[in-house]
């Protein structure tokens, strides 16, 4: 005994002697890890960083490069019209500022001596805080005009009259093309001239002024030292990263931060302009330290239960019951590889259901490249026969086959698509509502009777179809669940109401910008809910089932989703004799319209640009367009599309997702610049976050659900024009 007794304490130390070991060479190695793994993401963000910059600069490039050639066809008119005339006609000017309205404030052109000869506004330049030199004759500023407020200047100077310039408004500029780049929490984008002048900044009453001498000025004590070496390098025309101390000037009280800058040079003729994007390090840093920690919190926890059971099973080898031990050892061994087991089974199920998402999202792409010219040249066919022919009647048949197929490849293709919380559209009422009654009725028991009654017109709303479903569905699955086994009835009615119905409930204010509402009626005859009930139904995480048969989220997402959709849901209740739920959708007086967009008589020709790669749908588009008149460009890749409309002008360019491999948002993103009136469309098969974020960023303008046809492309083309 005492023999054992001293092999358990030799047992002891060595053990603990290895835990300690094993310790130390974990702290070392997690030190090394996240040392590397910090600088690696830190890098990458910088790196991304420095790409934004870069592009926006060319993008700045570009947009002067626009203005410039302006200036120059300007000049012409007005030089040919004197050589033909003798006199300066100067109206060109009115016309252009008017076309050109979303960026051009104004066109002055000036004497010799800096007198106004002409301007739109009838301002005049006050004071220049700015000045690139483009070159000899050219000239980028920043001025303020006499009306008080700075304006960008891209001027000429001519010799035989004096100078003529375009003033582009600095604010819309800034807003449009600038403001939107998000950079962490507070970061930002800002513009500056060789000389420190700050051209573009979130914060207004800091444009026109220098970097460092101005800010001084506005924030004194400031201890700017860091921020004026990084200025040095960019004044240089230096581009790079860098880290360094400042503050965060429109924040009150003007905290100190350290932050990340890349900046890059956007070379404009003889001079350069200063792309400056700026991040908080604690906006990367914090983040990756957060992850890291919990991600070795989480090891740590696993090396202790591993070191735990290495002690305990080191423990159960010296003791003599071997075979009680042995037995105990097996089932826990036996309850590890049935987790071990489980968890496989979790993993493979998942695989299953990611190969079947990405499978459905190609065979949608697949199956609507092959409907868009079945449906359209039996469209055709219909237009050309007579109608009640046997022709006329097949031509009808297999139109209506394939719009059939149309709703099922939508249906699949919805299996592959993420939520899109914000993806909403223009829904037609009555549509929506029975697509919803024909999905509740599919999980409705024998038991349950589903009564409808829906008394809309042509009444649509804006909404997310996938959300007003799971609403529908949620309220349903609640009322089967209080009806329960017995025999029950679930009734849905849908009818259009004036806003005053909503004074009734008692609301704070009654809602404005809407005059009729779309009201849904959701009753049953279950058991129902008391008051009490009633007043938490609504509560996130209330739920009146027993444990682990409901997790009291799914009215709690109904009020959540409603309420997105800028409605109202009211819910009584009468304990024995059932509930009734009542949603409340504002009618967007829009119709919808499924009819074919006719263009007005006398009105402008629209010219449309088609980028896709499949000669079958282009010929389709073709005969469609043709014979509704409207002037049809169709191009089989991005690089003849550029020299289509480098030689012509179009109005709308309307461009599959990805043409041979190449992106349909970069290509539309690299026209902004050039060609900044023409309307940019994306076709696509399935609505991504991405694509949303990318109208959002107005890198397009709108994007079409595949399979295409002639009329919802000149939808779109409409709604857009009719918007903007």
């Amino acid at each position: 005994m005492k023999k054992i007794k001293e092999n358990r304490n030799y047992t002891g130390i060595f053990i603990c002697c290895a835990m300690a070991a094993v310790l130390i060479i974990f702290c070392f190695l997690v030190f090394g890890i996240w040392k590397e793994y910090k600088d690696a993401i830190i890098n990458n963000q910088k790196k991304q960083m420095l790409l934004t910059t870069q592009s926006m600069g060319e993008n700045l490039k570009v947009f002067i490069e626009g203005y410039q050639a302006d200036l120059s066809t300007i000049y012409d008119i007005v030089d040919d019209n004197y050589k033909k005339t003798g006199t300066r006609d100067w109206s060109i000017i009115s016309q252009y500022v008017s076309n050109h309205k979303r960026f051009v404030y104004d066109v002055i052109v000036e004497d010799t001596s800096g007198k106004l000869i002409k301007s739109i506004k009838g301002y005049g330049v006050e004071k220049t805080y700015s000045v690139t030199a483009i070159s000899k004759s050219e000239q980028f500023l920043q001025c303020k005009l006499e009306n008080g407020d700075l304006y960008l200047v891209l001027k000429r100077n001519l010799p035989d009259i004096g100078s003529i310039s375009i003033v582009i408004n600095e604010r819309s500029y800034y807003k449009s093309l600038v403001s939107n780049i998000r950079l962490g929490t507070n970061g930002y984008v800002v513009i500056k001239d060789s000389k420190g002048i700050i051209l573009a900044h979130p914060q207004e009453k800091q444009w026109g002024i220098n970097v460092i001498t101005g800010r001084k000025k506005m924030f004194p004590g400031v201890n700017l030292n860091s921020l004026e070496q990084m200025i040095d390098k960019q004044n240089r025309g230096e581009e790079g990263v860098s880290e360094y101390y400042s503050y965060w000037w429109v924040d009150p009280g003007v905290p100190e931060v350290k932050k990340i800058s890349a900046y890059s040079p956007a070379h404009i003729g003889d001079g350069f302009l200063v792309v400056s994007a700026v991040i908080d390090y604690n906006d990367i840093y914090i983040p990756v330290a957060t992850g890291f920690f919990k991600l070795g919190l989480v090891f740590f926890c696993a090396m202790a239960i591993v070191l735990g059971l290495v002690i305990y099973i080191g423990d159960l080898r010296v003791q003599k019951r071997k075979d009680t031990e042995e037995i105990a050892y097996l089932l826990e061994l036996n309850k590890i590889l049935e987790e071990i087991h489980q968890s496989e089974e979790t993993i493979a199920h998942q695989q299953r259901l990611q190969i079947m998402g990405t499978m459905t999202g190609g065979i949608a792409h697949e199956f609507n490249n092959l409907l868009t010219p079945i449906m359209g040249y039996a469209e055709l066919l219909m237009m050309d026969l007579p109608e009640r022919s046997e022709n006329y009647e097949n031509a009808s048949e297999i139109y209506e086959a394939s719009a059939k197929a149309k709703e099922i490849i939508q249906q699949i293709s919805s299996l592959s698509r993420k939520n899109m919380e914000t993806a909403f559209k223009n829904l037609h009422g009555e549509k929506v509502i029975k697509r919803a009654i024909k999905m509740v009725s599919s999980v409705c028991p024998t038991n349950i009777h589903l009564n409808e009654m829906i008394t809309l017109q042509e009444e649509c709303f804006l909404g997310n179809e996938t959300q007003l479903n799971q609403v529908i569905l949620n309220i349903c699955v609640n009322a089967i669940h209080a009806i329960g086994h017995k025999e029950g009835t679930i009734s849905i009615s849908c009818q259009t109401v004036d806003r005053e119905e909503l004074a009734q409930y008692k609301l704070s204010t009654l809602p404005e910008g809407w005059d009729h509402y779309i009201r849904i009626d959701v009753e049953d005859d279950g058991e129902g809910m008391s008051d009490e009930v009633l007043k938490q139904i609504f509560d996130p995480f209330f739920t009146t089932k027993k444990n682990g048969k409901g997790t009291g989220l799914g009215l709690s997402l109904v009020e959540q989703i409603i309420h997105s959709h800028k409605g109202y849901v009211f819910a009584e209740s009468t304990l024995g004799k059932g509930s009734i739920f009542h949603l409340y959708l504002p009618v967007n007086e829009q119709k919808e319209r499924e009819d074919q967009i006719q263009l007005e008589a006398g009105g402008p020709v629209l010219r449309i640009m088609i980028v896709d790669d499949n000669p079958k749908v282009l010929r389709l588009l073709e005969k469609n367009f043709s014979r509704l008149n409207v002037p049809l460009i169709s191009c089989m890749d991005f690089d003849e599309a550029r020299r289509v409309l480098k030689e012509q002008g179009v109005d709308a360019v309307v461009t599959e997702q990805y043409v041979k491999g190449k992106s349909g948002v970069d290509f539309c993103m690299s026209l902004q610049g050039p060609y900044p009136g023409v309307i940019r469309i994306l076709m696509t098969d399935r609505v991504t976050k991405e694509l949303i974020e990318a109208k959002k960023r107005r890198m397009i303008d709108e994007y079409i659900d595949k399979p295409v046809s002639d009329s919802s492309i000149l939808k779109a083309v409409k709604n857009f024009k009719d918007l903007y």
